[in-house]
C-alpha cells in the first residue's frame, strides 16, 4: 500500500535523467511505497515522447517501467469535493494549483501519507498562500512536502556528486533551476558550488510555505 504521493514531474524528470530510482531511494527515510494519480500513466509517455531528451529510447523504457511500480492513487468521492474546493479556493486567489496536485494534496493529508514528492514549484507557492477548505488541516500537511531540488540534494548525500551531475548536465533541457544549480556551462565549478546552489533554490522554495515543505 502506498505510503507517499509522488506527482507527474518528478516522474517525467526522473524518468529523462534515468536516475529515478536512485533519486527516491535517497529520500530520508527511504525505502517508500509511492503511489501516483492514474492519468499519469496514459499523460506521461505522450510528454515524454515529445521533450528534448538526448536518451529518449532509454528515458520511455525507464518511464514504463517506473510507471508499472507505482501504485494507482484514485481519490475518494470526500478527497474528491475536498480537492475541488481547495483548487477553488486557489483560483479564486488567482494561484496556480491544478486538479492533479489538489487531489495528491487531499490524499496525502487524509490518508495521513508520508510525503508528497513534486516538482511543481508554482503549486507549492498555491499550498502555502491559498485558503484550506474545511475538512482539509493544513497543519496535518505541515512538513509533508518535499521538493525536486530536496530529491536531489538527497541524491548528493547518497551518491557520487559528479556522477549525479554529469548525469543533469547530460540532460540540459529538462529542468533548468537544476542545470543552473549545477553550474552545467562552468565545468571548472565544483560541489560546494553546487549545494549552493541547491540549497539557495530550497530556500526560495521554503519561503512559498515554511510550514509545509519538509525540514531536509
Amino acid at each position: 500500500m502506498a505510503d507517499a504521493a509522488l506527482d507527474n514531474d518528478v516522474i517525467l524528470k526522473g524518468a529523462s535523467y534515468g536516475n529515478l530510482v536512485e533519486l527516491l531511494a535517497a529520500l530520508p527515510g527511504s525505502p517508500y511505497a509511492h503511489g501516483v494519480l492514474g492519468a499519469a500513466r496514459f499523460m506521461l509517455p505522450k510528454i515524454l515522447a515529445k521533450k528534448p531528451v538526448t536518451r529518449k529510447g532509454d528515458a520511455m523504457t525507464d518511464l514504463a517501467t517506473a510507471l508499472a511500480t507505482f501504485e494507482v492513487l484514485e481519490p475518494s468521492e470526500d478527497e474528491q469535493r475536498l480537492a475541488a474546493e481547495l483548487q477553488f479556493n486557489a483560483q479564486k486567489a488567482n494561484l496556480p494549483l491544478d486538479a492533479g496536485e489538489a487531489q495528491l494534496t487531499a490524499m496525502v493529508v487524509r490518508r495521513g501519507l508520508r510525503h508528497l514528492l513534486t516538482g511543481d514549484k508554482r503549486a507549492i507557492g498555491a499550498l502555502g498562500a491559498t485558503e484550506y477548505p474545511d475538512g482539509l488541516g493544513r497543519a496535518e500537511l505541515g512538513q509533508r512536502i518535499l521538493c525536486l531540488e530536496q530529491a536531489v540534494w538527497a541524491l548528493l548525500d547518497s551518491q557520487e556528486a559528479t556522477a549525479v551531475r554529469a548525469v543533469i548536465c547530460a540532460e540540459r533541457d529538462v529542468d533548468t533551476q537544476l542545470r543552473i544549480c549545477f553550474s552545467c556551462s562552468s565545468p571548472e565549478v565544483g560541489e560546494a558550488s553546487w549545494r549552493e546552489g541547491l540549497r539557495s533554490a530550497i530556500e526560495q522554495v521554503r519561503t512559498l510555505c515554511p510550514d509545509l515543505l519538509h525540514p531536509i
